[in-house]
């Protein structure tokens, strides 16, 4: 199975970014003891949430590199759909989710129409509803297991559909601190490929004008 072109690895890194940062700034409830508990305490967590804005450090392992390849930026989200992923260092490099759209700039346009046919930004709107309180559905295409470690909670998403598999294997969200804000991000892609984001300066409604999601 050929591998997909170099944004895919941009857009699963954006929609991974959304999932943990919807429910930064949580305030600490009760220490949860089931999935449901964890899942009810995180969507707690985005009821008054509408923008988010973070600096992001990617660390992405390769199975064909010995050394990991590291970027940073900026990422901002405004609800309920629209996301910017700013890659600044070390290649400058765009990516706007708009509803089910998904723009890259200065794209070549054969990834352009790969990216447009692919499901990914549907299925980061699907499983996105884990923290908008909207979870019907959601065991359809995707196991999620949620559970406490230590003072954190840890969310854990696997994919049962293949063609979501090719994308990812999964995807883990971890929450901590007294707040439970989002820390890290950990995805395994459908190669074997590990990714990992650190979320900083997180930061819950700002101001995010529409303007900044027009390409």
């Amino acid at each position: 199975m050929p591998r997909p072109p170099r944004s895919y690895s941009r857009t699963l890194a954006a929609g991974a970014v959304v999932l943990a940062l919807l429910s930064a700034g949580a305030s600490r409830a009760q220490p949860c003891d089931s999935t449901a508990a964890c899942l009810r305490l995180l969507e707690a967590a985005q009821r008054q949430t509408r923008t988010i804005t973070a600096d992001f450090v990617q660390v992405k392992h390769l199975s064909l590199l010995d050394e990991p390849l590291v970027s940073s930026g900026r990422f901002v989200f405004k609800w309920p759909d629209r996301m910017l992923l700013q890659v600044e260092r070390p290649q400058p490099a765009t990516v706007v989710v708009n509803g089910s759209e998904v723009q890259i700039p200065n794209l070549p346009e054969r990834e352009r129409q790969a990216v447009a046919m692919a499901p990914i930004a549907a299925m980061f709107t699907h499983l996105g509803a884990i923290f908008t309180g909207s979870v019907q559905g959601l065991g359809e295409g995707v196991e999620v297991v949620a559970a406490p470690d230590g003072a954190a909670v840890v969310v854990k998403l696997v994919p049962r559909q293949e063609k979501w598999q090719r994308w990812f294997r999964a995807l883990e969200i971890r929450f901590a601190g007294r707040e439970l804000v989002a820390e890290t991000i950990r995805l395994e892609d459908g190669f074997g490929d590990r990714l990992e984001i650190t979320l900083r300066n997180v930061q819950r409604n700002a101001d995010v004008p529409d303007a900044l999601f027009a390409r």
